[in-house]
């Protein structure tokens, strides 16, 4: 058996697919492409969900073949079968028990978030620095008949505004995504004060990561570590 690593893109006329829905499109274009997996969602292992209405270029998808295959193989023949808007900018081969490519390990997004129509009463460069001094920060989630409380402080790890104007504000965000819990980028905007329309807000996943905040062991983990004592 071979574990194939594929990293591909999201553009935007498949932003509104779930995250079911892609996995489908991804085992439809491994069957149409000849290529064999076993049954069983864990020889088709995705990175975390991606929001509604976002795009990415960093999503992963790891496919365990029962037959050998090249990665640019693999890459070629998918790309065959997908729809526009999914498109495999590379694959490789996972090394053997290693979990850097392992979409259950990948616990850390990093967004690029537009925004559009921001109200002038909203001064992003102190919200959001007001937000990173403070210790908790409380979210209401109200689903169907659910009502979750969570600490959006303890979700985000980096926020860097990188432009603000009259009306727009864009920033780069990192947050967790992991089974420890997640923020999506719609929700750090309304701990910050607002709720914009979702047509005023693009977003945008940059990349996905393992965030060595939780796993010191490693030299850069280390490092880190130090650095918070």
């Amino acid at each position: 058996m071979q574990r194939i690593v594929c990293r591909y893109r999201r553009d935007v006329v498949v932003s509104m697919l779930g995250h079911n829905e892609v996995r489908q499109v991804l085992l439809d274009a491994v069957t149409a492409s000849g290529l064999e997996i076993g049954e069983g969602r864990r020889m088709m292992a995705m990175s975390p969900p991606l929001p509604s209405g976002a795009t990415s270029e960093a999503e992963r998808v790891v496919l365990e073949l029962l037959t050998p295959c090249a990665p640019g193989d693999v890459r070629r023949l998918l790309n065959l079968h997908l729809p526009d808007g999914v498109y495999i900018e590379g694959a490789w081969s996972a090394l053997p028990g290693g979990d850097e490519d392992n979409p259950a390990a990948l616990d850390e997004a990093i967004y690029d978030v537009t925004w559009s129509r921001v109200p002038l009463a909203v001064d992003i460069r102190t919200a959001v620095h007001d937000f990173l001094q403070a210790q908790d920060v409380l979210l209401t989630r109200r689903r169907e008949k659910k009502t979750q409380v969570v600490n959006a402080r303890a979700l985000v790890y980096d926020v860097r505004v990188l432009t603000t104007r009259d009306g727009f504000a864009r920033v780069f965000l990192t947050v967790s995504v992991g089974p420890q819990g997640s923020l999506r980028p719609d929700e750090f905007i309304q701990v910050l004060g607002e709720v914009p329309t979702p047509d005023a807000v693009r977003v945008h996943r940059v990349a996905l990561q393992r965030s060595f905040w939780r796993h010191p062991s490693s030299p850069r983990g280390r490092e880190g570590w130090r650095r918070t004592l």
